[in-house]
């Protein structure tokens, strides 16, 4: 742990220039799902989709049903359109055939016949490649996201790491520990739903007799960390008398367990995470502002699925390989309707889909089966958590448009 703060913030990379931004990423041909192929698109040469078309390097585009001149997508002052040309299939956009030419928007999925493709922002050629284990895709947003985990690995800073349910907060605080070269233990603990005299004993420990039932005395999670990291799931959740406790922790490195009288030296790093909007908390008095500070040394902010729609076909692919139906082909009405759900329940929705899918297939073609269609419904229904406003990414927006100034401040 440290005094000294790296970052206010956790900075994504700088975006490419206008021109180099956009990529057509190739996610769904043959009944399968397809990943790490892709074709950038650049300057002002128009690209003509279709049967034969040379475009990604590992994957022949001979779908039938694609006709050998298809659509074409060409630059249009600062952004990218696409239009049929006049194929025997049709081009469907966001699940709509195409009627004229019209812009893409990064996220955008294209259908062709049964090859689906996805419009997404290109990955810069400076972005960090390192692999980060848990982190499934090659999408600009997660390079950015891995070039956050990795300038901040080698600190002993504390981490703040924001984002919806599922979007894998506690993936990104074990790469943390794995690439931070700290020889103790991860430990974790979800803060939500606990009660907060057993909040208290869990953290910091407690001696013999300290409450009824306390027959033997316990170290706590903050002592059985020491030399590595401590993961505190749901931060928002903690008790305000329980944020003091920690406050003190991270100000004197010291851990007093509960009934004791003297502190025990620690030395752990911090790793906390949350869905709430911790500034509106602090704001509101619910949540102290010199804690939120001392946790807050880096920020990182994890993307949700819906705006990183090109890394769902390697997603798809690693999902199924867990669920053992890795080589079952598949319908391209499911691959298309999982391309276009927004996910308010992020990969975690995306795993209870495919094991859902997976069951309704009976051992066959994994298809948009009834049951299937119908848990879109619902999940279409559930509210996401969405970052908090003052440390959201950007939204999705016109491919070439310049980034957003930054967030304001917090008041604290």
């Amino acid at each position: 742990m440290t005094d000294e703060t790296l970052s206010a913030e956790s900075a994504p990379a700088s975006r490419a220039q206008p021109g180099d931004t956009s990529m057509l990423c190739l996610a769904f041909t043959q009944d399968a799902f397809i990943e790490a192929e892709h074709h950038v698109l650049g300057g002002n040469t128009a690209t003509t989709l279709g049967r034969g078309a040379p475009l990604f390097p590992h994957t022949a585009l001979d779908d039938p049903r694609l006709s050998r001149g298809h659509a074409r997508l060409t630059r249009e002052g600062r952004s990218w359109c696409v239009e049929d040309l006049g194929s025997r299939n049709g081009t469907f956009l966001n699940g709509r055939r195409l009627q004229a030419r019209s812009p893409l928007t990064w996220g955008d999925v294209l259908r062709l016949g049964d090859t689906l493709f996805v419009f997404a922002e290109a990955v810069s050629d400076a972005a960090d490649a390192r692999r980060v284990p848990g982190l499934v895709g090659g999408g600009a947003a997660l390079a950015r996201l891995r070039q956050d985990i990795g300038r901040v690995a080698g600190h002993a800073h504390s981490v703040l790491i924001l984002g919806e349910t599922g979007t894998g907060k506690e993936v990104v605080a074990g790469a943390l520990h794995a690439l931070s070269g700290r020889k103790g233990p991860f430990v974790a603990l979800n803060c939500g739903g606990v009660a907060e005299s057993v909040l208290d004993s869990e953290l910091f420990g407690h001696v013999r007799g300290a409450f009824t039932g306390a027959a033997s005395s316990r170290d706590g999670l903050l002592r059985e960390a020491e030399g590595g990291t401590l993961f505190l799931d749901e931060l928002g959740e903690m008790p305000s008398t329980l944020q003091v406790k920690l406050l003190r922790v991270l100000e004197t490195r010291a851990v007093r367990a509960l009934g004791s009288d003297r502190e025990v030296a620690v030395d752990v790093r911090i790793v906390a995470a949350t869905h709430r909007d911790l500034v509106t908390r602090v704001n509101e008095a619910a949540f102290r502002a010199d804690l939120y500070a001392r946790l807050a040394q880096w920020r990182i902010v994890m993307p949700p699925l819906r705006e990183r729609r090109e890394d769902l076909a390697p997603l798809v692919r690693h999902l199924l390989g867990r669920l053992g139906a890795a080589s079952r082909p598949c319908d391209v009405g499911l691959a298309e309707a999982l391309l276009l759900h927004d996910w308010p329940l992020n990969v975690r929705g995306l795993l209870n889909l495919l094991s859902m899918a997976v069951i309704a297939s009976d051992g066959g073609r994994l298809t948009l089966a009834e049951q299937v269609a119908r848990e879109l419904l619902v999940d279409q229904g559930l509210v996401a958590r969405t970052p908090p406003p003052d440390d959201a990414a950007p939204e999705r927006s016109a491919p070439l448009d310049a980034p957003p100034p930054p967030p304001p401040a917090p008041r604290l």
